[in-house]
């Protein structure tokens, strides 16, 4: 008699819908379709965790987006308040973000290079991740060299390029200051929103003036917030870097460019930069 294994039962199986045999908790969160989703390749012992934590990262990232986006139109709306609680949730949902790490974070390059060796070479590079980076984009750090990689799939490259072309949530938060009666050029508010943000010294002493306005304490809230995302962001990359130098040292990544070195650079990056430099002014 051959026992049937819980990654047996495929996805075709399982449809959304079917009651059969199943209980509101298995329909609602798709559980059977989710535990057909990993297929390990190789016999290494770190690649399900690998997987998994991949998977939630993915997960994580199309949430954040979710709530950034939100965010991004409660600004628009002037309801600083709602904003504030989406972006309290998505604080929350960064530090579940980093945590992912830590299913493999010890993993050495003898237990990564087997599952590397059946990946293949620049295919499956986080490059790849359409989701985080509609996530970056959604923070402001616009790259529109970010699209080349997704130019073979012409709906992602689609959504990719309209996320690029959109005014992130720290330009709304922008406009909503310049609305709230701040001096801010124009060029900082209206722009051409597929460029890079490059800060401003109006926009830093806009800032330093909002951390020192009592009448103004809702947008020194809605600043903190930010901040806080920027924060916790920063410290999800900075694990990557590290994460990385363990497992795969300097070795060459997505076409042959250095892997850590370019991770290392989008550290220097700054998320909402003159939330940042304005502390050195207030």
């Amino acid at each position: 008699m051959v026992t049937q294994s819980w990654r047996d039962l495929r996805p075709e199986t399982a449809v959304s819908g079917e009651t059969s045999g199943t209980t509101r908790y298995i329909d609602y969160f798709q559980v059977r379709q989710l535990h057909t989703l990993q297929r390990p390749m190789t016999e290494a012992a770190y690649e399900m965790a690998f997987l998994v934590s991949s998977q939630v990262m993915e997960l994580c990232f199309g949430l954040l987006c979710h709530e950034f986006g939100r965010a991004r139109r409660e600004v628009l709306a002037d309801d600083v308040p709602a904003a504030l609680r989406t972006l309290r949730r998505a604080v929350a949902h960064l530090r579940v973000l980093e945590a992912t790490w830590e299913s493999y974070e010890d993993m050495t390059p003898s237990d990564w290079n087997p599952i590397k060796a059946r990946l293949g070479k620049g295919e499956t590079s986080s490059v790849h991740s359409y989701m985080f980076r509609h996530l970056v984009f959604l923070l402001g750090q616009k790259s529109p060299e970010m699209l080349e990689p997704h130019r073979s799939t012409p709906l992602i490259h689609q959504g990719l390029q309209d996320a690029l072309s959109a005014p992130s949530l720290y330009d709304e938060v922008l406009a909503l200051l310049q609305r709230r009666g701040l001096p801010l050029p124009d060029s900082a508010v209206h722009r051409d929103f597929a460029q890079p943000y490059v800060a401003r010294p109006e926009v830093e002493a806009a800032w330093a003036r909002v951390y020192h306005d009592e009448a103004l304490a809702d947008l020194r809230e809605l600043g903190e917030a930010l901040t806080e995302v920027a924060d916790r962001f920063t410290r999800w990359k900075q694990v990557h870097l590290t994460v990385t130098m363990r497992t795969f040292g300097a070795k060459p990544g997505y076409y042959h460019t250095p892997a850590v070195d370019w991770l290392r650079t989008g550290l220097d990056q700054t998320v909402f930069p003159e939330l940042w430099s304005a502390r050195t002014i207030m």
